[in-house]
């Protein structure tokens, strides 16, 4: 089942900006940016995997969810159904300023992580952008973010996403 997108109304650096200001990673993200794997932020600010348990455990803002969806090109009501939030649920957290279940909040770091890689290996936002939110065929016609509702989804995203990067067979 494809969900409808939507284009966004900032620009997408802003709605990364926006995303990673929720997330409060300054004091969270791994200070050798260069050296450390993991996600990147706005100025180079990493995410390593230790850092994203951290902030996982500590709570991602319900808020969120808005400009995560402006940032992947997702209406708010398909972000929320990725996250297997109901999306009057996540409104209601929202105007609560209450943190995301685990689950969604592991959802979250998934869908930038899995964004940072297709930007990787497309070298284009744009291009990423598109890949991401496209039905593919090798995802049974789901789109990248559709199947990576679930760590299992995620990990066949990569696995594809490394294929074309380094012309691998998935």
């Amino acid at each position: 089942m494809t969900y409808p997108t939507t284009a966004p109304s900032v620009s997408r650096s802003q709605a990364r900006a926006s995303v990673w200001a929720f997330l409060d990673v300054g004091a969270n993200a791994n200070a050798n940016a260069d050296t450390a794997p993991g996600l990147t932020g706005p100025a180079g600010l990493r995410l390593d995997t230790v850092s994203a348990d951290r902030l996982i455990r500590r709570g991602i803002p319900s808020r969120v969810v808005s400009p995560l969806g402006e940032f992947l090109g997702l209406a708010k009501g398909t972000l929320a159904a990725y996250l297997d939030l109901d999306r009057s649920t996540a409104s209601r957290r929202a105007a609560k300023d209450q943190v995301l279940p685990t689950h969604a909040a592991e959802g979250v770091v998934r869908f930038l992580e899995l964004d940072q890689m297709a930007c990787d290996t497309f070298e284009s936002e744009a291009d990423a952008s598109r890949w991401l939110r496209q039905p593919h065929p090798m995802l049974d016609g789901e789109t990248p973010l559709e199947t990576a509702k679930t760590g299992y989804g995620a990990q066949r995203v990569k696995d594809i996403l490394l294929a074309i990067k380094y012309g691998g067979v998935v």
